[in-house]
């Protein structure tokens, strides 16, 4: 155990965070002694959010040497998501640490930062990114966190996806929750988990899985060891405390026989439930899809149209969903009130019921439901009804029929008998094992480079995410009745609060109809919006429709057979319009577009020396106030020096000419920012980091002659946008112009001369890109360990991807601390106008 601040302390620390004298549990007391583990094995009820969030929080001040900066905390669902998030936020506002309840207010002045990753635009979103010295709690779906961390982001712009995937595998606590509805993401973590441990990260980064039933043996894969896995389980002191009402609650087993007809099937339920609901209870319905539960709600407006009833399921928009989650968890009125729900009430919530039903599902699902059920002992007589899915054989989809039968037998051998959760967490059932795609090491490295293919598609990553059947895409509805139909050519992105989680086969199925002229995408080459076709319906995939195609309701949610026009979210901003020249600090600040370039547009001139010397002080800031045992010093001194060369390339007169459109007036000497925009550049996909690598690497320039690590610096001078990575090549109609165009760059190009403040003299040169081609010694002629080797670009890049010194993580990593401080400066440069 390390020496520390007596334990005592922690309890007197919780009392605090949740707002009232309630002691920890003896397990959770162990977590912030002894540090979280792989694998908490408790059982549902048990204080699990708890275990995993105050116990870490309270070991970053105590123990912070042994402790990760940041907690990710992942979980199948995003109901779960923002009630955990809302618990998390209440319990930081209690410590002072941050500066509101509110979950979904976010500001990177909070002492821990909050986050939930959702999607969208939001104007905070990057707050955990700008601050990685603080401390930050990161809480997301195994969809949207894993994407992140495979260099894929759902919802996000790609040159983003370099960031969220250096900071999630460096200086992190990853937590996954209710692994029984991961799927492949319990084997991808893992592995994971293990690729990280073999290829080497900036600082320690660990996992803890938590399940009431999981077995070490099911964290098993190619690359992650469990033989010195260490669990924690609830001991007999935890059993006999606080904990023994909760782990005693019974509830009765009893089965429904309802009938396999599906026209029959959500009348005969609806009817059931109706007769069991007890007045001022909450009685609780689980079905196994999204169809069957919209089905049973619909069967209840007919039945009892007066009757509180409440459908909660994954696929609302944010707005509806947090209104009819706090329907769903606030007490129930007089008359009770039914919800009825999917696998979004299985894990995770802590909500009661007098009855529930379940449709039969595997074991490990009947536990979970179960726990929802007189989860407190409240009740003296508590029923769990259960009853078959309709269709027959078909009907165990999402799950297998084998994990069905043996939990259908279970169940049969327990009808009429009170159980606890520990009885059945306890219970042999069988289940059998599940079969995922395997990410392998190699399928991990060729995921470093974020450029798409010649088609324009990406590597998809879903496999490795979530099971197929569950692939999704996000969908915004809104109004262009006074254009026609179509977004305006500036429309703005997708927010988070108006995307709707839809499944990929009906947004397929639409895009390949007259839907197909209501559903549009941002084309990620020009920028522009265009029809979505059915390749634009990939997972993760942001469209915007009309609203007057419907295919949503605010009480259904998710409807494609629906066509009213849906009611579009309005934007949850201040009454008062933006100021001149305001532009967005989010997570597209940088836009998302080849050409984009919003960071250079500002709110004041800015010189090009003074810029350079301004990044290169911060990213010496940032890396000051971390803790990397994992980088060299040598190599966090080649990312101080890419900050210094990092904008070389905005000499080019194209980029300078497009800032000195943007106002009247622009001062004498090389820009780096302009106040507002100039448009866009004279050649569209100008990519002025290109040019600074170009400039580092010409026989001309003599800035990094002597230097070490002269190929990672030009490396990280090219990626700072998160643009010019692994692949670089032409895009659109650029290689038929003439000349031919390289993102931007002709050879014969000509850059003038100039002094940067630290007394360098940059000189004029010549560009070429051949050396992207075929390579090019550095400045000396050097190709020794540590110089800009020969080779293609991708050919050196990829060696600096695979140095056992560096490899995928770390050297993401660097990549990130020059980005972070670029964007640092620059929001410093608008916030001083």
């Amino acid at each position: 155990m390390n020496d520390g601040p007596h334990v005592g302390e922690f309890s007197e620390f919780v009392a605090r965070a949740v707002g009232e004298a309630r002691p920890p549990y003896p397990y959770q007391v162990r977590l912030a002694e002894e540090g979280l583990p792989d694998l908490l094995r408790v059982p549902t009820g048990a204080g699990k959010t708890l275990a995993a969030v105050l116990p870490w929080l309270w070991r970053t001040t105590a123990f912070p040497e042994d402790t990760p900066r940041r907690l990710v905390y992942v979980l199948p669902l995003r109901t779960l998501v923002e009630q955990t998030a809302g618990e998390v936020a209440r319990w930081l506002f209690n410590l002072g640490e941050r500066s509101s309840p509110d979950p979904q207010q976010v500001s990177g002045d909070d002492s821990v930062i909050l986050q939930m990753l959702m999607g969208g635009t939001d104007r905070e979103d990057d707050a955990w990114q700008l601050v990685p010295d603080k401390r930050a709690v990161l809480i997301g779906t195994q969809d949207m966190v894993l994407s992140r961390a495979l260099m894929r982001g759902y919802a996000e712009s790609r040159p983003r996806w370099p960031i969220s995937y250096a900071l999630l595998h460096s200086d992190t606590q990853w937590v996954f929750d209710e692994t029984q509805l991961l799927g492949p993401a319990v084997p991808t973590s893992a592995q994971l988990q293990g690729l990280r441990d073999s290829l080497g990260t900036a600082a320690p980064t660990a996992t803890m899985w938590m399940s009431a039933t999981l077995a070490e043996e099911g964290l098993s894969t190619v690359d992650h060891d469990v033989t010195a896995l260490r669990t924690v389980e609830l001991t007999a002191e935890d059993r006999g405390g606080a904990l023994a009402k909760r782990l005693d609650a019974a509830r009765t087993v009893e089965r429904l026989d309802l009938p396999t007809d599906p026209k029959t099937f959500a009348v005969a339920l609806a009817r059931a439930l109706l007769a069991r609901h007890r007045p001022g209870t909450r009685t609780i319905a689980v079905l196994n899809t999204v169809e069957r539960a919209t089905a049973v709600r619909e069967a209840f407006r007919k039945e009892a149209p007066e009757a509180d009833v409440v459908l909660i399921h994954s696929r609302f928009r944010p707005v509806e969903r947090r209104e009819l989650m706090d329907l769903v968890t606030d007490d129930p009125p007089p008359g009770g009130r039914i919800v009825i729900s999917t696998q979004v009430l299985e894990a995770g919530v802590d909500i009661t019921s007098m009855t529930l039903f379940t449709e039969a599902a595997p074991w490990s699902s009947i536990v979970q439901r179960a726990g929802r059920c007189n989860r407190g002992g409240e009740y003296a007589a508590a029923s769990l009804l259960w009853g078959l899915p309709p269709g027959g054989r078909a009907s165990a989809v999402p799950y297998v029929q084998e994990d069905m039968d043996a939990a259908v037998a279970a169940l049969g051998e327990l009808e009429g008998i009170a159980v606890t959760s520990t009885g059945l967490q306890r219970r042999p059932v069988k289940q059998m094992p599940e079969l995922h795609a395997v990410l392998r090491r190699r399928d991990l490295l060729q995921l470093f480079d974020t450029m798409p293919d010649l088609t324009g598609a990406d590597i998809d990553v879903s496999p490795w995410i979530r099971d197929g059947d569950d692939t999704g895409v996000f969908v915004a509805w809104r109004d262009w009745t006074a254009s026609d139909g179509k977004p305006a050519e500036d429309e703005p992105l997708a927010r988070r609060d108006e995307l709707c989680p839809a499944p990929i086969a009906d947004v397929r199925k639409l895009a390949a109809l007259d839907g197909g002229r209501r559903l549009w995408v941002r084309d990620r080459v020009g920028g522009h919006w265009r029809w979505a076709s059915r390749a634009d319906v990939v997972p993760g995939a942001v469209l915007l429709a009309d609203v007057r195609a419907g295919w949503y309701d605010p009480e259904l949610g998710w409807a494609p057979a629906v066509g009213t026009p849906v009611e579009p979210v309005a934007p949850v901003e201040s009454a008062a319009p933006p100021a001149e020249d305001e532009e967005s600090v989010g997570p597209l600040a940088d836009g998302d577009a080849i050409g984009d370039d919003l960071l250079s547009q500002g709110r004041k001139w800015v010189g090009l020396a003074r810029h350079l010397s301004d990044v290169e002080e911060e990213v010496a800031a940032v890396a000051e106030g971390l803790r990397l045992p994992g980088l060299a010093v040598g190599l966090v001194e080649a990312a101080v020096l890419a900050g210094r060369y990092h904008d070389l390339g905005k000499c080019h007169e194209v980029f300078q000419a497009t800032l000195r459109r943007a106002s009247p007036n622009p001062p004498d000497g090389l820009l780096a920012k302009s106040p507002g925009g100039g448009g866009r550049h004279s050649r569209r996909y100008l990519r002025h980091e290109l040019v600074s690598a170009l400039l580092l690497t010409s026989p001309e320039c003599c800035l990094l002659e002597n230097r070490r690590e002269r190929g990672l610096i030009v490396y990280l001078v090219a990626a700072h946008h998160g643009r010019v990575r692994i692949s670089v090549r032409s895009v659109a109609d650029e290689a038929l112009q003439q000349p031919p165009l390289l993102l931007g760059v002709a050879d014969g190009d000509r850059t003038p001369a100039f002094e940067l403040t630290t007394g360098e003299h940059m000189a004029a040169v010549t560009l070429s890109t051949s050396s992207l081609r075929i390579g090019a010694a550095d400045a000396s002629g050097s190709t020794s360990a540590g110089s800009w080797t020969p080779g293609s670009w991708t050919e050196r890049a990829v060696t600096l991807r695979d140095r056992p010194d560096l490899g995928p993580f770390r050297l993401a990593y660097l990549e990130a601390l020059v980005r972070i401080a670029d964007m640092r400066v620059s929001k410093r440069y608008r916030e001083e106008g």
